[in-house]
């Protein structure tokens, strides 16, 4: 199958369930640590020993809450009814992690963040987390974001984890780098 013929749609309540599913059954060989992050990293403002100390089971129910409640948002890819791929994009002030981050809160308006790509690994390689991207911009277009912001960064030894994308993907979108700091870098399209 083509990605073309994959559906990309936003997430929403009634697929929590099949949400949290798709990123229980994903292969995290390659970052064993992330098994049980369920997408909840930025959405919990706490320190790195205190994420640490948090459960599977408790981002779970977290992930499943926040979207039921609608705080977090995204899109997802479907293979007929099989999720294959998911963006976490969202307003930036959903994000509580990022609450304190003096770069993106001195932007004017509302801006949209990129924070997290998961594609099946069967689906790698093929263009779907550009597609997906693409269709972040536009809902994010749609929804009245001033702009929408993304952190790529390039791990070479590790394609696998560069769970936030790469910076390629943001500059072939017309996204420009605002900075660049230990080498994760800050792209941003103005949407107005």
């Amino acid at each position: 199958m083509s990605i073309n013929d994959l559906q990309i749609k936003p997430l929403s309540p009634d697929t929590a369930e099949q949400f949290t599913s798709f990123l229980s059954e994903m292969d995290y060989s390659h970052a064993e640590h992330w098994h049980f992050c369920y997408c909840q990293y930025y959405h919990v403002d706490c320190s790195s020993a205190e994420w640490r100390e948090r459960t599977a089971g408790q981002n779970k129910a977290l992930a499943e809450e926040n979207i039921k409640n609608g705080l977090m948002h995204g899109l997802v890819a479907l293979d007929g009814e099989e999720m294959v791929g998911w963006v976490n994009v969202n307003d930036v002030n959903n994000y509580a992690l990022l609450k304190q981050d003096e770069e993106l809160q001195n932007f004017p308006g509302r801006s949209a963040m990129v924070v997290c790509f998961v594609i099946h690994p069967e689906y790698r390689g093929q263009g779907l987390a550009d597609k997906m991207l693409a269709e972040a911009v536009e809902k994010s277009r749609q929804e009245g974001f001033d702009r929408i912001i993304g952190r790529p960064f390039v791990w070479s030894a590790h394609p696998q984890r560069q769970y936030h994308g790469v910076p390629k993907m943001y500059a072939e979108l017309g996204f420009k780098e605002v900075s660049e700091t230990n080498g994760v870098h800050t792209y941003v399209l103005e949407l107005k």
